[in-house]
């Protein structure tokens, strides 16, 4: 048994495919198939029910457990000396939602391999859980993500604070209220509740999206149930309907300004709500005894990048 027969082992448990897998490692479908038979032969148990999908036996389970520990200290132990060699070169593996990677990662990964140019950068979009989890099994090196900083498996860092907005066409509001259009988005402000726009059609992200609860929050507070036009799990959709009238949609403020910057539409307002719609993006990554350098220094990267943002809004 070899560090190489488990990382085929683990890529087969995540793909769940043995096409998948061999497409992943660059080698046949025939040879990733004799290593494992060859491994359970060693270890005399099935690992494997190959059938489709693909899945683990409850002695397969056991093994991609203890695989995925062996891999992690196995990586552990090459940044450990890689520091010590001064190496600044490796993959670093960046877990993010869709949206927020697409207002972060273009600038700081143009930031960062403009220092540490053999530094290769992969990135995982997904929802929030599902980069924690990630990040817990040692699949990717760091998460940004909203948490919370109790998390005994983890370093959690603070990087920014994230605002959502209530993102509607002018036109839509005017076809519903008329005249009164500006009063009641006035009223919105002033009280912080959505109960004077109770009327309107909304776009909604899942309820495991940060936009998606905080929307459900203010819906209950407000008190009303809302007339959801559309359902999706991308919010880049959701503002692109919203621009086109369809209905009005909470999203990052963020990610408006860097849309509207590209692409002005005069018709869209943007609608600030409470308090309640803020909350906190984090970087966090694995606690160990060594913490790899190139995570350090991305990390670096990321507030240094945040931080001259913010100068700029001011």
């Amino acid at each position: 048994m070899n560090f190489q027969s488990m990382d085929y082992f683990v890529a087969i448990a995540e793909e769940q495919s043995f096409t998948r897998a061999a497409k992943r490692l660059h080698i046949t479908q025939q040879t990733l198939s004799a290593h494992i038979a060859a491994l359970e032969k060693e270890l005399r148990v099935k690992l494997v029910n190959r059938r489709v999908p693909l899945s683990l036996t409850a002695s397969g389970q056991e093994f991609l457990n203890y695989a995925r520990r062996f891999r992690n200290q196995e990586r552990d132990l090459r940044h450990v000396f890689d520091d010590i060699a001064g190496d600044k070169r490796g993959l670093l593996g960046v877990g993010i939602a869709s949206t927020r990677g697409h207002i972060i990662m273009p600038d700081a990964i143009t930031r960062y391999r403009s220092k540490y140019p053999d530094i290769r950068v992969r990135i995982y979009e997904g929802e929030n859980t599902e980069l924690i989890e990630l990040l817990k099994e040692g699949r990717i090196d760091m998460a940004v993500s909203t948490l919370s900083s109790a998390q005994s498996q983890l370093i959690v860092r603070d990087l920014y604070e994230e605002n959502i907005a209530l993102v509607v066409s002018n036109q839509l509001l005017q076809s519903l209220y008329g005249d009164d259009a500006q009063a009641k988005v006035a009223e919105v402000k002033r009280s912080g509740s959505l109960k004077p726009l109770k009327e309107l059609p909304y776009l909604l992200l899942g309820e495991k999206d940060v936009p998606g609860k905080i929307a459900r929050l203010e819906f209950e507070l407000a008190g009303f149930r809302p007339n959801v036009a559309v359902y999706s799990t991308n919010s880049e959709t959701l503002f692109a309907l919203a621009q086109r009238g369809v209905g009005a949609a909470f999203c990052p403020k963020e990610m408006v300004k860097v849309k509207l910057q590209s692409n002005p539409n005069p018709d869209l307002r943007t609608i600030e709500l409470s308090d309640r719609a803020r909350f906190k993006v984090s970087a966090a990554w694995l606690k160990t005894d060594h913490v790899w350098s190139v995570i350090e220094s991305f990390y670096t990267t990321l507030v240094e990048l945040t931080n001259d943002r913010r100068k700029k809004d001011l």
